[in-house]
């Protein structure tokens, strides 16, 4: 029988799959497989970011889900990645095609990679050479304000979305699980130290099933949890409150 591996993984990293990590440093980023470090690239390196997570998917050792929830990047842009390495091997990420493409290229799919690839550091220059597109269609792009660059045109961001949340759920690597964070309240809920955690509130600029939540105080000042602390008895700890922070 083949041996089992223990899923044995560095402290202060984000965890990706069972056996892959990556510490996120601020100048370098180091993937693990288990205590193994195996791939190492400068942390704006978006290429060298494609190239590694690629070959992790390609080897099995991911998931096109274990990267898009680890870095929270679009499952367009893995699968974009991934088959420009299995045509070409890792020299087509080095590759430029002469003129770039042809006919409408900045669809709204492009246009969403090309802004998360702003967001997450990378130049005007590095972007349009990743997405093959003209640097002037780029540029004009940018000053008609349908896409903003990082620390330039960007508002101040009013709240999260989908892919920040993810991303910092996914970096919650302390051994509790996925999204497990405020690691003490759930410690001392889970020991009886806590008797309530406190509720948080904060701005989400997309909720899933937002509307439905919204109709959650209306049920329940109807009476939808009637006779449920007689039944039950009055629930302390920690997720009872993870409700009340989504809604």
């Amino acid at each position: 029988m083949p041996q089992l591996i223990l899923p044995i993984i560095p402290t202060g990293v984000t965890r990706i799959s069972d056996m892959v990590c990556v510490h996120r440093g601020e100048k370098r980023w180091t993937y693990f497989m288990g205590l193994y470090p195996i791939y190492v690239h400068g942390a704006g390196d978006n290429r060298m970011f494609r190239i590694v997570t690629s070959l992790l998917v390609d080897s099995g050792a991911c998931r096109h889900m274990d990267i898009t929830k680890a870095f929270g990047v679009s499952k367009s842009n893995v699968n974009r990645a991934l088959k420009k390495l299995r045509k070409g091997g890792v020299e087509a990420f080095f590759q430029r095609k002469p003129g770039g493409r042809k006919g409408t290229v900045l669809s709204p799919e492009v246009l969403l990679e090309a802004q998360e690839l702003l967001d997450r550091g990378s130049t005007r220059h590095e972007v349009a050479m990743e997405l093959e597109v003209r640097l002037d269609t780029f540029r004009k792009a940018i000053n008609d304000g349908r896409l903003h660059e990082s620390g330039v045109q960007e508002p101040p961001v009013e709240g999260t979305n989908k892919s920040s949340r993810n991303a910092v759920d996914a970096s919650a690597a302390n051994g509790l699980g996925t999204a497990c964070t405020r690691v003490w309240d759930r410690i001392g809920a889970a020991v009886g130290k806590l008797g309530e955690a406190e509720t948080r509130f904060e701005r989400c600029l997309d909720v899933p099933n937002g509307g439905v939540l919204c109709a959650l105080p209306a049920l329940l000042e109807n009476g939808l949890l009637e006779g449920a602390e007689r039944m039950l008895g009055k629930i302390n700890g920690y997720y009872c409150h993870v409700n009340l922070e989504m809604s």
